[in-house]
């Protein structure tokens, strides 16, 4: 009986390293782009920029990024 609770015990603790190993992954995959650290008071005029333009600031932030995404390709080639 020790035998099978020590087999169980420690395949229980495989798997569960392996569900927290895989968790700490996609979390930190996550949290490469949360962490672009942007002053405040840029982000607060582009806030304001887009407002006036009349523009979503997720969509205008895609563009930008996009856009300077294609001239990089652009100048490699």
């Amino acid at each position: 009986m020790d035998i099978f609770r020590t087999i169980v015990t420690t395949t229980a603790t495989v798997v569960t390293w392996e569900i927290l190993k895989r968790r700490d992954e996609k979390n930190k995959e996550a949290s490469e782009y949360r962490n672009i650290k942007i002053k405040r008071d840029l982000m607060d005029e582009f806030s304001a920029s887009c407002d006036r333009a009349g523009v979503d600031m997720n969509s205008q932030l895609k563009k930008l990024i996009t856009d300077f995404n294609k001239e990089v390709q652009n100048e490699e080639s």
